[in-house]
């Protein structure tokens, strides 16, 4: 009987051990995207603000560690996906022929669908 009692127990505390690992974990990346965020919007300030007639979209992806930047400039079409945390360009899409790639891939700068393909897992995940 002592012996169910433990398994019962140990199953218990098993199960909330998980459930506190689960919402730390939740918390870290809320944090992350958080601190992402800011870090975008500082460079966004810092080094495009004036300068750059459009938006940008921050997002931390857990998988590769990173906060990434996708910037876009409505009028000219053209779009950015850059590393914050690394100050590099990894992502060029310009709607007049001349690039369109991420990272090593390239693609058809006159299909813009092509490059949003590409530029999606590094933004989503």
């Amino acid at each position: 009987m002592k012996s169910v009692q433990r398994v019962i127990l140990l199953s218990i505390m098993a199960v909330l051990v998980i459930a506190c690992g689960c919402k730390d974990n939740k918390k870290v990346e809320d944090q992350l995207q958080e601190q992402c965020g800011k870090k975008c919007e500082e460079f966004f300030t810092k080094s495009y603000d004036k300068k750059y007639a459009g938006f940008y979209v921050s997002h931390y992806n857990k998988k590769l560690n990173k906060c990434f930047m996708m910037l876009y400039n409505p009028i000219t079409k053209r779009k950015i996906l850059f590393d914050v945390n690394e100050s590099n360009l990894h992502g060029l899409f310009t709607p007049d022929g001349v690039s369109c790639y991420v990272y090593e891939k390239k693609c058809n700068p006159k299909t813009e669908k092509e490059w949003d393909l590409l530029v999606k897992p590094y933004l989503e995940e």
